[in-house]
Order: structure tokens, then sequence, then C-alpha cells
């Protein structure tokens, strides 16, 4: 349409071209016909304007003065109807009067010209490469939009979605981006669901079926130990043992399968953590490690569940000392926002750092990959953030961000 319609605007440009052509050509013959009857004895008659007509191929008349009923003989070109009329005051004190009629393919006469063949070709090759750079701008961003689109909400991501071209066609894009992030949240969302709902099922039918004989265990184990000798004894504390670390693991499930609601009250964050350093005293003195709390600044109280979280700081800590079997240091630094515990074990692999938090991904002996788990969606709850680097030259560090109220 935009070719067609400028076509035709010069077209009838051209058209324009040849009337004024007409018009200038008759003025110039005109002018030179009204010097030679000025320079000339010549008679002028209505006989002599007949001849003068027939060598000029246009019509010529005499008129008195004012007395020729077209206009002003001043020189200029008069179009009346499909006619052209020049006048000219000749030194007689007669008017001279010359009229052509217009000719109708005036643009055709322009169009064999060969500055307007070359203008209106040129005209076409422009608007030929314009039609192919707009059609190249938008078909080629709409051939990568149609690639990426059997891949929208699938597991791979969208790196070949345009990023360039009419802003049409990047906002289809980052809609197309943004549904497909939406679609493969969803679909994770669902799957966690799903798999949360299986674990359910499968705890809620094996930790009866778990628990009741390990009691039986625990409970012979501790008769055994009573009456064996101290040699006997001290297999029976290995059988309550492990009897109890069993228990644990089959809680600890339970837990991330069926996570009960939680429970708010107000506590102190290093109170907390001195009773933990307590209780895992043993297991740190087995494998070496020492416990150290920093307290940086007025440590806030805070306001959430005291057993829940103590289980995610003792998960934690725990790790922490598993990870130092030759002994080492672990820093506990409390500050009013976050709380971070450092150790000098051997750090996080990339692989473990890249699957922090899912459930069954442990890449420690005997471990469920529950641990973690557990603790992120804890600290979720809170309304928390719970994050995981290495450090430098070794070690590792958790930190536990959240918004305490002092």
């Amino acid at each position: 349409m935009f070719v067609l319609l400028v076509s035709a605007a010069m077209i009838g440009y051209f058209h324009h071209l040849g009337r004024v052509e007409e018009k200038v050509a008759l003025q110039a013959l005109g002018r030179a016909n009204a010097l030679f009857l000025d320079q000339s004895n010549l008679p002028q008659s209505p006989h002599m304007a007949n001849q003068l007509g027939r060598v000029m191929g246009a019509e010529v008349a005499f008129y008195a003065k004012n007395r020729s009923g077209i206009g002003e003989a001043n020189g200029k070109a008069l179009r009346i109807g499909q006619h052209i009329h020049v006048g000219y005051r000749l030194a007689s004190g007669k008017e001279a009067w010359f009229s052509r009629k217009m000719n109708h393919s005036g643009a055709y006469a322009v169009w064999k010209r060969t500055d307007a063949r070359i203008g209106l070709g040129g005209f076409w090759l422009i608007a030929l490469l314009l039609a192919l750079w707009l059609g190249r701008k938008v078909t080629q961003p709409m051939s990568k939009l149609a690639a990426v689109l059997p891949k929208v909400g699938s597991d791979e991501s969208l790196r070949e979605l345009p990023h360039s071209g009419p802003l049409e066609i990047r906002e289809l894009a980052a809609s197309l981006k943004q549904t497909h992030e939406s679609l493969r949240s969803e679909r994770a969302k669902r799957q966690h669901a799903e798999r949360l709902a299986l674990l359910g099922q499968m705890a809620a039918s094996l930790a009866h079926e778990i628990r009741n004989p390990v009691a039986a265990i625990q409970l012979h184990a501790q008769l055994m130990e009573r009456v064996c000798e101290t040699s006997e004894a001290s297999s029976a504390a290995t059988i309550i043992a492990e009897a109890k670390r069993i228990d644990n693991l089959v809680t600890q499930w339970m837990q991330f399968a069926r996570p009960r609601g939680i429970r708010k009250e107000r506590f102190d964050l290093d109170l907390l953590f001195e009773d933990l350093k307590t209780a895992l005293l043993p297991q740190a003195r087995h494998s070496g490690a020492t416990i150290t709390i920093d307290a940086q600044g007025d440590v806030c109280s805070i306001e959430g569940d005291r057993e829940r979280l103590r289980q995610v700081f003792w998960n934690i800590l725990l790790n922490a000392i598993q990870s130092m079997p030759d002994g080492g240091r672990i820093t506990v630094r409390l500050s009013a926002d976050h709380v971070t515990i450092e150790d000098e074990g051997a750090g996080f692999s990339s692989e473990a750092l890249e699957h922090l938090g899912e459930p069954f991904h442990s890449h420690r002996e005997g471990g469920m990959g529950l641990g973690l788990a557990v603790s992120m969606e804890i600290i979720r709850a809170h309304g928390g953030v719970l994050s995981a680097e290495n450090r430098q030259p070794r070690g590792a560090a958790v930190t536990v961000r959240f918004n305490p109220s002092c």
C-alpha cells in the first residue's frame, strides 16, 4: 500500500510537471511571437492570427485592449477548462492571445524522460529494500519465537528469545519468558507436593512398624546393660545408641512429611545456643571439636517456635561437628538480624551447594538428605532465609537471616 500510494503520488506529480511545462512552453512561444509582431509591419488581422496559429500549433486571436474576456494580458498563463491561455500587449495597443488545449498524456510525456524513470525506479528499489529490511526485522524475531515455543514449560531455559526488534516482539518474548518461568515454578511446586504426599503416606505406614521394634530393641538393650558384664555392657550401649539413631531418623522423616504448625513465643537466641552447646558437648568431644559463641552487640530476642528453631540449629551444628572428624573449631556468630555458623571442615561440594535443601540429596555417608530440607522449611515458615557457602581456605558457613523483634 505504501509503494502504491507513493507511486500514485509520483505519477500525479509527473502529471503536474507536464502541465507546468505546457504552460511554460506556451508562455515562451507567445512571448517570442508577440515580440515578432511588434518588430514587423505585418497586419494584426484574423487572417494573420490564423496563419500564426498554424505555425505555432495553437489558437491565436487579436483583441482590443481589455476586450478579450479572458483576463489581463500580462504574460501569465491562465487555465480555463481544458485550455491554457496567455496574453501579451502589443505596441499597437492591441492584445495578442495564444491558446492551446492541454495534453492529457502529460504524465506519460514526462515519464518518457530519463530523469523521471530514474526517479521512480530509484523509489521502487528503495521501497523494495525497505520492505525486505522491515520484513526481516519482523520475521527473524518471529522465527526465534517460533523455535522456542515448544520449549515453553519444559526444564530447558529460553536462551534463544529475541532481545531486539519491534516493541511488540520484545513484549511477547518477555511474556513468553515469564510464562515459562511460571510453568516451571508451578511444576516444581507440584512435584514437591507430590513427593511430600508420597512421603507422608510412606511415613504414616512405616513409622509405626519401625518404632515398635526399635522401642523393643531399646528396652531389651537397657535391661541387658544392667545385668551384663562391663565388656558386654558397651555392646548394649551401642545397640541403644543405634536404636536412638533409627528413632531420630524416623522422627526427622515424619517431621518433613507432615510438618506441624509454628507455635510462636519470645526467647533469647544466646540462651538457646548455650543450651545447644551443652547438649552437643558429648558429640563435640568425641570429634575433637570446640563450639564458640560470638555474640556481636546486643543479641535480640525473637518471636518464633523455640523447639522448631532449636531443631534447625541442632541439625546445622551436628553437621558441622560431623564434617570435622579430626577436630576443629565451630564459631556461632549472633547478631540482630542473622545467625552464622562457621566450621573448619571440608566444606560443601559444588553439587551440594547447587542442590542445597533438596530432600534425599545427601553427600554424607549414612545421611538421608532431610536435615537441611527440614531446616529450610522451618526457616521459611518463620519468614527467614537459610543459605550456605564455603569459606577460605577451608570450611563452610551456614547463615540464617530473619527479622527479630528486639
